[in-house]
């Protein structure tokens, strides 16, 4: 039985200039390249992105019942700073898509934008959080890792998120000439990371009821990575499934052609010694 599932997926209703597909273009390319069950998680940083939001619900009630499968509406969140969402509501309309802000405490307390109000009004399935950006630490390795450690602990634990989004994906620093990332912050040995904090955000993961997300396009299908490191996560992604971490699956595609990108990494789902049964599936499927 494959694997045909697929909860992380963007419309253009998410603020990258490359999401452009529309929920019913969405809708007809998951179902034609074989899954079963999937979900739309578009974007919600900080308030601007509301309106937006709005509509990517509107879209897909319009569209639900006409698709043949379980199809679910879902969110996915970024761990900002209180001092960021402060920072963005003052601008205005100078506030930045992605809320987030050079600059700032670097111990500013970590949160989510996912006010209880929008929460009722738009009836999200399921919530993906990832880390997204450094917040407030210098582009320095260990200044790097312990901020990206800190906001995965927060995504572990956070009430609200269900799915604990591509941990420890990377861009922007450190890119090459070419596109390409191949040593730091943790690209080029991944080994980097201690262990300890492995076993810190597991331990976390399983208490709190999470799922961590095995990102197809972003990780393993990313041309921008190399291939030694797509090896030290497929082991990393061991560590913890024998830890008792639950997974889920996200092509997090952009575009409507990278729907379909859980199907393409057949070979890692069957090193994982994955099954149906053993996934993350949205509650009352």
């Amino acid at each position: 039985m494959r694997l045909a599932s697929d909860y992380h997926i963007h419309t253009q209703h998410s603020p990258e200039p490359e999401c452009t597909g529309t929920m019913e273009a969405v809708s007809m390319r998951a179902l034609a390249v074989g899954l079963r069950s999937f979900g739309v998680s578009d974007h919600l940083h900080a308030r601007i992105n509301v309106p937006d939001i709005e509509a990517s619900r509107e879209g897909f009630d319009r569209v639900r019942p006409a698709v043949d499968a379980d199809f679910h509406f879902g969110v996915e969140v970024s761990c900002l700073r209180q001092w960021d969402l402060e920072e963005n509501d003052k601008a205005g309309e100078q506030a930045s898509v992605y809320g987030v802000h050079r600059g700032g405490p670097e111990d500013s307390p970590l949160t989510v934008y996912l006010p209880a109000e929008l929460r009722q009004r738009l009836r999200f399935e399921y919530v993906i959080g990832g880390a997204h950006w450094v917040l407030g630490a210098p582009y320095e390795q260990e200044a790097v890792i312990r901020s990206y450690h800190r906001q995965n602990m927060l995504l572990a634990v956070h009430p609200f998120v269900d799915i604990v989004a591509h941990p420890w994906w990377w861009m922007g620093h450190w890119q090459g000439a070419d596109g390409m990332y191949r040593g730091l912050p943790w690209l080029g040995d991944f080994s980097v990371i201690p262990d300890a904090m492995h076993r810190e955000f597991a331990d976390a993961v399983v208490a709190h009821g999470k799922a961590v997300e095995i990102n197809a396009g972003a990780i393993f299908l990313n041309p921008q990575y190399p291939g030694s490191f797509k090896q030290q996560y497929v082991k990393y992604l061991k560590k913890l499934k024998g830890w008792g971490v639950k997974f889920s699956l996200g092509s997090d595609a952009h575009s409507v052609e990278r729907i379909g990108d859980t199907l393409r990494i057949r070979e890692v789902l069957e090193e994982l010694g994955l099954s149906p049964e053993s996934l993350w599936r949205q509650s009352g499927v």
